[in-house]
């Protein structure tokens, strides 16, 4: 039955699902991983190497059709546009495709889909990027640094200008690069049903490639993943999907015998199963916006067989009396532009714009009014996002700051690797408690943490 597959024609929907808005990246990529599980190996890899790969480069995919094409990419019809785009990324990014291949079957995609008429335009711009896709002229880096770090790395220009305002441009260069690379999967061991070793032998076993995390000693990193949900560790329980710079903001957490923990926006849950494994003889109650939400909580704890965790629907914004001044950890890993996690999620980049930055600084504010006040006196306060944008990150903890919080020094909280590459970096001050990871410096996802006490 796979060999019957058209993969081409499962990244054509998936992409022109994604343009329409239908769906996002990870939804419509993992929803088809899921309905072809059965797909073979080299078709999953192929499937998800052109998706993602047409989607990072887009920006610059279009720039270069529309050197050659007398209609520009986005007068094309959905269809169109984006046979063009995953043809050229395979011509330019693909050596295993030759270009006659890939020009022939967009072709027959093409009248497959219904746009005979359409056939020749598609055969001749995409044989017209074979010829000339080498010489096609990129803007000149000394003349427009934004436009040159857009088209090249394929971020939009304004959000480049917006990363050069807050970080250097040898920063950000990196920081781009760093966004086009494969992003690794990491996943977190459960250490409350087994240990790190017997783990590894076990994916070793199903043919899978592992090798440690970059700081921590709870984590691993996989390659060689046909279907996660069939690998046996993952049904048993015994490890979680969660990146390492998720897993960093664990170590902040160091709670007493019998805590309260409290996580206002939990969902998938993996922040909260790490507390609940930190805090074993205490409580963690993880909250979300709606049933959808902590249904996937649900989900992993009765997967990896957490039992002192209590999962609820909750908004953020709507105060809890019954919490108030009782909590003795409270976690709040605020709605975010998501910066740091493009290289994992590269829809975002399409997707985000200036107001809504603004929108959700305020956002975060509103929420941190309501989450503070569940603090109790000695107690402490964890923030965290997914993104690198200061106001977003330093901006809300000199805030917290304001209300009477104090910074807590995290410096021997976190693994001395780590120390030793933030210390000197910017959107980082660990003596007053907060710490961004920034892709292209550290080996995981962009995020931000901070930890304050209540005194």
């Amino acid at each position: 039955m796979a060999n019957e597959i058209n993969v081409r024609e499962l990244v054509l929907e998936t992409l022109t699902d994604i343009d329409r808005g239908n769906k996002n990246a990870s939804e419509a990529i993992s929803g088809t991983l899921r309905n072809y599980q059965y797909m073979s190996k080299q078709d999953r890899s192929f499937y998800t190497r052109l998706c993602e790969g047409t989607l990072e480069y887009r920006i610059q995919l279009d720039y270069i059709i529309n050197q050659v094409s007398k209609t520009p990419v986005n007068k094309c019809k959905p269809y169109i546009r984006n046979l063009l785009r995953m043809s050229l990324y395979q011509i330019r990014y693909m050596d295993a495709v030759p270009a006659e291949a890939a020009c022939n079957e967009a072709v027959k995609l093409a009248k497959k889909k219904g746009f005979q008429q359409l056939s020749g335009f598609v055969n001749g711009v995409l044989r017209n990027l074979v010829r000339k896709q080498d010489i096609i002229e990129f803007p000149k880096r000394q003349e427009n640094l934004p436009a040159y770090l857009s088209i090249t790395y394929s971020m939009p220009e304004w959000l480049v200008q917006q990363f050069l305002s807050w970080y250097s441009e040898e920063l950000v260069e990196q920081l781009l690069q760093a966004f086009l690379k494969e992003a690794p999967l990491t996943v977190r061991v459960n250490l409350t049903r087994t240990d790190k070793e017997s783990v590894r032998e076990a994916l070793l076993e199903e043919g899978i490639k592992v090798e440690d995390g970059s700081y921590t000693e709870n984590t691993l990193r996989l390659s060689d993943i046909n279907y996660m949900k069939r690998i046996k560790p993952f049904r048993q329980g015994l490890i979680t999907v969660q990146d390492e710079s998720s897993v960093l903001q664990g170590c902040l957490l160091q709670p007493k015998s019998g805590d309260l923990i409290l996580d206002i926006c939990a969902a998938p849950g993996g922040k909260s199963l790490h507390a609940a494994e930190k805090n074993s003889s205490g409580m963690v109650i993880a909250r979300d916006l709606s049933e959808a939400k902590t249904e996937r909580i649900e989900e992993n704890i009765e997967r990896m067989q957490y039992e002192n965790v209590k999962v609820e629907v909750w908004d953020a914004l709507k105060p809890d009396k019954s919490l108030l001044h009782q909590v003795d950890i409270v976690m709040a890993d605020v709605p975010c532009s998501g910066l740091g996690v493009i290289g994992r999620k590269p829809d975002i980049k399409y997707h985000v714009n200036k107001e809504q930055l603004s929108e959700l600084q305020d956002l975060q504010r509103n929420i941190l009014k309501v989450a503070t006040q569940y603090v109790k006196k000695g107690g402490y306060f964890v923030y965290s996002t997914c993104t690198i944008n200061p106001g977003e990150n330093e901006e809300q903890a000199t805030w917290l700051e304001q209300q009477g919080f104090t910074p807590v020094d995290i410096t021997a909280l976190l693994p001395e690797k780590l120390v030793v590459q933030v210390k000197e970096q910017p959107g980082t001050c660990l003596e007053k408690g907060y710490c961004t990871l920034l892709p292209g410096q550290q080996d995981c996802d962009g995020f931000f943490f901070a930890l304050f006490r209540m005194e």
